[in-house]
């Protein structure tokens, strides 16, 4: 069954008297559980897809449907609780407080903090690794680090859905492949759909299914 569904998705942006389509006229369907790579060089339209389907944009025209809603329709209000309750984002600057160690910077986006939450910040940390630095500060943590530690953010809410925007661009390859491969793991382990973009190739190799973006469209 059909768990993400995007049709005939456009986005467009005006610059002075020219209308830039961003993305123009997609077509997407994942299954649950499915690993989706999105790749395409900068500003080819890639990270403006992965926002139109988390819901922190909207489209000028076209459907998305998660899980049977379809997100272009609803209010704000509803959009932004499927936000919080279906989707866990991981972005490329990592986007942690720097004043809060890593426990708290998890614990900081829980939408109800219960005891039995707060237990689960050590879970998540553990199964990045990170459990052992959950008192440290961002700035006495490495990019990699880092990185896990918005991995773990991502995962404190139980989401269904992660959708990762460069999650590896300001790490070295090395470094950047273990990252992948967390989130391949979680993937296949805890069965997230993961969709995730970036501009490097090797990751098709972890991905269930790949698309090209060029100019806002599907090459």
């Amino acid at each position: 069954m059909t768990f993400i569904k995007v049709k005939n998705l456009l986005k467009q942006y005006r610059q002075g008297t020219k209308t830039i389509n961003a993305v123009d006229d997609i077509d997407l369907n994942l299954n649950k559980g499915e690993f989706l790579a999105i790749i395409g060089s900068s500003g080819s339209g890639k990270s403006t897809l992965l926002q139109l389907i988390g819901g922190l944009d909207r489209p000028t025209k076209g459907i998305i449907e998660i899980d049977g809603a379809e997100i272009t329709k609803i209010s704000d209000a509803k959009l932004t609780t499927l936000r919080r309750d279906k989707i866990g984002f991981i972005f490329q600057n990592f986007n942690l407080i720097p004043t809060l160690t890593a426990a708290q910077n998890v614990e900081a986006v829980i939408a109800k903090r219960t005891k039995r939450d707060r237990a689960r910040v050590k879970e998540v940390l553990k199964k990045v690794g990170l459990e052992e630095r959950a008192n440290h500060l961002p700035s006495l943590l490495s990019g990699g680090e880092q990185q896990r530690v918005a991995i773990a953010r991502a995962l404190i809410n139980e989401p269904a859905i992660i959708l990762a925007d460069e999650p590896t661009g300001n790490l070295d390859s090395k470094t950047g492949e273990s990252i992948i491969r967390i989130l391949h793991d979680l993937n296949k382990q805890n069965k997230k759909t993961v969709i995730l973009v970036t501009h490097s190739d090797y990751v098709k190799k972890y991905a269930d299914q790949t698309i090209e973006i060029k100019d806002g469209k599907i090459t």
